[in-house]
């Protein structure tokens, strides 16, 4: 159970600071919503880890800091995925939707969750915590106990399995793209 005293401690420090917090998340990615939502994750990990947590500086600073670094994290996933976005809508633009498309796509999801079945647990969650939780090395360390050496090590793994368990579609999309080039 968590201290009652530091939740109640930081819920007074979220009323205070709230506002200025938005606005300065919302001056990074110009979306207000996102910059509430970016404000409150730094406020419920402050919650989870708050045995875990060594404040140096004053409490603003640290919370300003936090903010900044999880609002230009949030920015730098939204770019990559309009990106990935723009990518799709290119390849979409040119293909005609038919059942051997649904069909291979089908089957690349098949192919994606055996490669990720087949990595040992261990390598399964950290390739997991990395791609598709966005964390750090660092963060996935911190979060599993482990060294950074040995997330590298493991994601290593994860990445050499994946990329041969999807070999046939990886060369396949290789050729799309490079057939799309003039």
């Amino acid at each position: 159970m968590k201290n009652k005293n530091y939740i109640e401690a930081l819920e007074e420090v979220f009323k205070i600071h709230y506002r200025a917090l938005c606005y300065a998340a919302n001056n990074i990615v110009n979306d207000y919503n996102a910059a509430e939502d970016i404000v409150q994750d730094v406020f419920v990990k402050l919650i989870k880890k708050q045995n875990d947590i060594e404040i140096n500086s004053s409490l603003k600073g640290y919370l300003f800091k936090s903010v900044f670094n999880t609002a230009l994290n949030y920015s730098e996933r939204s770019k990559r995925n309009i990106v990935v976005e723009d990518e799709i809508l290119e390849l979409a633009a040119g293909a005609t939707c038919d059942v051997d498309e649904y069909l291979e796509q089908v089957e690349l999801e098949d192919r994606i969750a055996q490669a990720m079945n087949a990595l040992p647990p261990k390598c399964r969650s950290i390739f997991i915590l990395n791609r598709y939780d966005d964390l750090k090395y660092k963060e996935i360390a911190q979060h599993l106990g482990i060294s950074i050496k040995t997330v590298e090590n493991q994601m290593g793994k994860a990445l050499k399995r994946m990329r041969y368990y999807l070999r046939p579609y990886i060369l396949k999309i290789a050729s799309v793209k490079s057939e799309n080039i003039p």
